[in-house]
């Protein structure tokens, strides 16, 4: 029992070391890795920084080479490229020329970018050249459509490189005048610093730099100046403090285990008291006594630590079964079992060893000799001096104990709250598809979304559809967009940008709302009239309406945004409609506005089909993707359902909860054998007293409720220390709860009624044996 009980402390530690070990403390698998940064900007007068930067701003960083040996920007996502006479969806980035010096890449076949392949070369992985050419070096020199351009493949790296992760395609961006802009925050910036140079030299530098651009250009980088920040930080940065809080947690797993385990410890050294005693007559010093009992102790551990490593590599293998899209954390493909953690689990054996077995062999090494070599047995020579440390050990459980549970009530709580907010649209019998058309000229585009209301006619003739519409910017998927806003009659020059209100942008097609379940409270849906060339319109929510025109009716008025050049028009307000979680159902229903899909063909190649369905979503999957291939071969498509959508958007106080419950569920285990194995042992060094009890007349009830007493003591001074605990510890959680405080009495009742009657259920068994005894059986034994 003591080895399986070690085992689940270690081994749960060591898998939540190897998760934090590959997420948070390996270095990059990238050349000069301490020397690569990544660039933000700073809004000095809010003291927030973003991890993106605007074109002009990036430019202008680039030209100053004395900090940065070399410096990229890259943007995109999961993007249609077609291929081959084939499409698919991959990861895509369009880099600047010098993306890949920044990382010291290797090409294994052909090259990497030189500054003159902007808006021709491409790059691409051996997974994604083998899937479609057959290998690597077949690859070298074919064309590959992304967006509106055709790029060559001029190198194929290894599957081992990715950045951004899941990047399969990397393109050379063109350097166009749009580029230039200073407000739209469009772009990420990686650099390498130059040999010698501390990041303290190159943030000084940065800064000295962001005052120049502030002073040249006071409308956009008024109070704008820029960080650079390790690039390891920059990635691990979101999840830091939680592994922080789950590494914590676990730990008190292994601090439950240990108190266990010496409990059983001390019982067995009782039991030994007289032959530690025969060692010490015999000349045996003290040291000599505790040397062994340690070192009896420390072969323990390590047997439960070679357990513990077999659990430790079935966790973390049924993790990374689970992929990135169940677990929101970076870097996976670092999470292994190597020496670095091996190293650990054995240091966690000397320390449990050292936790679990000191206490006991120094209680061992005190016992007076006269008194141990009197006892025909063992019973009663360490009980007065191991009851007290037994009382400790198993309180300390208790509270410990109470502690994760405390923990994972509030985050589970939390995250009931979180998925039971109402999203403002709904999410069941609905499939998604993302499709991509290739586009190049405005006719195309035009093409384009003829081609899309052919689909969407086909579509609502499959039998189980209720209704389709098209979008870009679905709430909690990709390609949303949001910036500022300008209101007919307001002077732009009046307003510095980052002054400007700000709301989310979408496309929509004509009966997306409808499709969507979101209400239209005032004014009219989109129309087939609504298309390219007529006078532009735009929907609004009511929380844009009640920012911009608390006291009037937005209807027929005007406003103007930065989506586009289709956007920078005057667009006719003509809807309101319900409010929307666009980011997740953690985020707060902000103002937005939805334009006509039709109105802004350049964005139409890339689409997003929502579909309402009578049926199981996954069950129009094939039909759908017929009628695609069979319009037009060369759209790429993936699928999903919203329910996935909205699931996805969560997954990270998904994983914490589920972590943090399993834990929680562990210690209050490893605390109830606790208590059970020490009222155990202490009813049956108890059992002449019993006896006396019984045969004075004690009543069996009189009996179990002496023993339940004594339990009850010591769950009373565990749950209230605790409770203590719990109070100072959940401030850590503060900012993981959503609608709920870290003191939240309901959770801390629902817990103390958990773990109160657990505890005393685990001393019910060991009571009632008590409560049976046979007083002529039991006095004749003593």
């Amino acid at each position: 029992m003591a080895i399986v009980t070690l085992a689940l402390g270690i081994g749960a530690t060591t898998a939540m070391f190897t998760v934090v070990d590959g997420v948070l403390l390996k270095p990059l698998r990238y050349r000069d890795a301490d020397r690569i940064v990544a660039l933000s900007t700073l809004f000095t007068n809010r003291g927030r920084a973003i991890p993106r930067m605007t074109g002009g701003d990036y430019l202008d960083i680039r030209a100053d080479r004395n900090t940065f040996e070399s410096i990229a920007s890259y943007y995109g996502g999961e993007v249609g490229v077609q291929v081959a006479n084939r499409a698919e969806f991959v990861g895509a980035m369009l880099t600047s020329t010098e993306f890949m010096n920044v990382f010291g890449g290797a090409p294994l076949y052909g090259r990497l970018f030189d500054a003159d392949d902007a808006q021709r070369s491409a790059i691409v992985s051996v997974p994604f050249a083998l899937r479609n050419f057959g290998s690597g070096e077949s690859a070298i020199g074919q064309p590959l459509q992304l967006e509106d351009r055709t790029y060559t493949i001029v190198g194929v790296v290894p599957a081992s490189f990715q950045f951004p992760e899941r990047t399969e395609v990397w393109v050379a961006s063109a350097r166009n005048p749009e580029i230039l802009e200073r407000t739209a925050y469009n772009y990420k910036a990686v650099a390498k610093l130059r040999e010698g140079v501390r990041i303290e030299a190159a943030n000084a530098r940065l800064a000295t730099l962001g005052a120049q651009l502030a002073a040249a250009y006071p409308n956009s980088n008024k109070n704008k100046s820029f960080t650079a920040k390790p690039l390891r930080e920059q990635l691990v940065a979101p999840v830091r403090t939680t592994l922080f809080v789950l590494m914590g947690a676990v730990g008190l797993v292994l601090l439950i285990a240990c108190a266990n385990v010496a409990n059983l410890t001390l019982a067995r050294a009782a039991a030994r008291s007289r032959e530690m005693a025969v060692r010490a007559a015999l000349g045996a010093t003290r040291w000599q006594i505790v040397r062994q009992l340690l070192a009896e102790s420390l072969v323990l551990a390590l047997a439960a630590g070679v357990l513990g490593v077999v659990i430790a590599s079935i966790c973390t293998d049924a993790l990374l079964l689970r992929g990135s899209d169940g677990v929101p954390l970076p870097r996976l493909t670092d999470v292994t079992i190597d020496w670095r953690v091996l190293l650990f689990a054995i240091g966690l054996c000397f320390v449990s060893s050292v936790g679990f077995g000191l206490a006991p062999a120094f209680q061992v090494s005190r016992v007076n000799l006269s008194d141990a070599l009197k006892q025909a047995g063992a019973r009663g020579v360490l009980s007065g001096q191991s009851g007290s440390l037994r009382s400790v050990l198993v309180v300390a459980q208790i509270a410990s104990s109470f502690v994760l549970v405390i923990g994972a009530g509030l985050l589970f709580r939390s995250f009931l709250t979180l998925v039971s907010v109402q999203l403002g649209f709904r999410t069941d019998a609905m499939l998604v598809m993302y499709a991509h058309a290739p586009a190049r000229t405005l006719d195309d585009y035009v093409r384009v979304t003829q081609f899309e209301n052919e689909l969407f006619q086909r579509i609502r003739q499959l039998p189980g559809v209720a209704s389709v519409a098209g979008a870009m910017g679905l709430p909690t998927g990709q390609y949303g967009s949001n910036g500022g806003y300008v209101l007919d009659g307001q002077d732009t020059m009046q307003h510095h940008p980052q002054e400007l209100p700000q709301a989310d942008f979408s496309l929509s097609g004509p009966g997306y709302f409808s499709t969507m379940g979101i209400p239209l409270v005032r004014g009219r849906d989109f129309t087939d009239a609504d298309r390219h060339g007529s006078d532009p319109v735009v929907i609004i929510s009511e929380a844009l309406a009640r920012q911009s025109f608390p006291n009037d009716d937005p209807i027929g008025h005007r406003l103007q945004c930065g989506l586009d050049a289709e956007s920078m028009k005057w667009m006719t307000i003509v809807g309101v409609v319900g409010n929307v979680r666009q980011d997740s159902p953690a985020s707060d229903a902000s103002a937005a506005m939805y334009m006509p899909l039709a109105q802004h063909p350049y964005r139409a190649n890339e689409v997003q089909v929502a579909i309402r369905t009578q049926v199981d979503p996954r069950l129009l999957i094939a039909p759908v993707q017929q009628i695609v291939r069979e319009m037009n071969p060369e759209v790429a498509m993936k699928f999903t359902t919203m329910d996935t959508m909205v699931s996805d958007s969560v997954a990270a106080p998904r994983f914490r909860t589920t972590l943090a419950i399993s834990f929680a569920a562990l210690a209050l285990l490893l605390a109830i054998m606790g208590v059970y194995a020490v009222m155990s042992y202490v009813t049956v060094q108890r059992t002449g007293e019993f006896a006396i009890r019984a045969a004075l007349g004690a009543s069996p009830g009189a009996i179990l409720r002496l023993v339940l007493r004594g339990a009850a003591r010591l769950a009373a001074i565990g749950v209230v220390t605790g409770v203590a605990l719990a109070v100072a510890a959940s401030r850590v959680l503060a900012n993981m709860l959503f609608g709920l405080k870290s003191t939240d009495t309901l959770t801390y009742a629902l817990v103390f009624a958990v773990v109160l009657p657990a505890v005393l259920l685990a001393a019910l068994l060991p009571a009632l044996r008590a409560s049976r005894v046979d007083p002529l059986v039991a006095l004749r034994n003593e």
